[in-house]
């Protein structure tokens, strides 16, 4: 309970620097998520919302609902949604992505699912994504941004191994792991239309030497929207 509190904490901060370095390719991401429904209010779930750091993103009238298995992110959460009264911002509801029906959301409920520097932690990624499908609208669209595995022959992948040899980097990142391949997962997940792409996560000269440090095990990226 105290590692988990630790970890709310760090990753806060690590997520507010994330979006200094990713915003771009964020607003990018979240395009259609805005132009989705023009004029409407759509229904937006976000899982794994940690502090609320995506909320920024949403540039449009919308219900958020959000389910965290980590409900130590609860004082960072309320900070962020009170900066944005556009959005009507539910509490967190705790949980978990494999699980959603345990959280209250109904089948065909909301018209977009974001996820960002989730995936790499739940425990069954199809099992997610089965409940994501559930849970979307017909037409709905599920927005992702997670760090995958390095690719074959790197030496990034080499290490991404190296991290999970007896579950230490899982133990020491709340349940994160290094070695998923994502992008392979999404592909075989039997969404109606799938786009993504894969990137470096940029990293500034002049970052901290603990963003530099996770940031560079985490560089291999993936970014992508998939269409029930």
């Amino acid at each position: 309970m105290f590692g988990k509190r630790i970890f709310a904490g760090f990753c806060s901060n690590f997520a507010s620097k994330y979006n200094d370095v990713s915003n771009s390719l964020k607003i990018e991401l979240f395009k259609d998520l805005n132009d989705m429904k023009k004029g409407e209010k759509i229904s937006i779930l976000e899982i794994g919302a940690g502090p609320g750091t995506n909320f920024k993103y949403f540039d449009r009238e919308a219900l958020v609902q959000t389910v965290e298995p980590n409900l130590h992110f609860a004082k960072y959460f309320d900070e962020n949604r009170s900066k944005f009264p556009k959005l009507d911002i539910k509490d967190i509801k705790e949980g978990s992505g494999e699980d959603l029906s345990a959280a209250g959301i109904a089948d065909e409920s909301v018209d977009a699912v974001v996820m960002t520097l989730v995936l790499c932690s739940v425990q069954d990624q199809l099992k997610c994504l089965e409940e994501i499908k559930r849970v979307l609208k017909p037409g709905g669209k599920f927005f992702y941004m997670e760090h995958i595995i390095g690719d074959e022959g790197s030496t990034i992948r080499t290490v991404h191994k190296l991290l999970m040899i007896g579950g230490f980097w899982p133990f020491m990142a709340d349940g994160c792991c290094t070695d998923r391949a994502t992008d392979k997962v999404m592909e075989t997940a039997g969404f109606g239309n799938l786009e993504q792409k894969k990137y470096d996560l940029p990293i500034s000269e002049d970052a901290g030497i603990p963003f530099k440090l996770c940031g560079g095990i985490v560089k291999p990226h993936l970014m992508g929207v998939a269409t029930k």
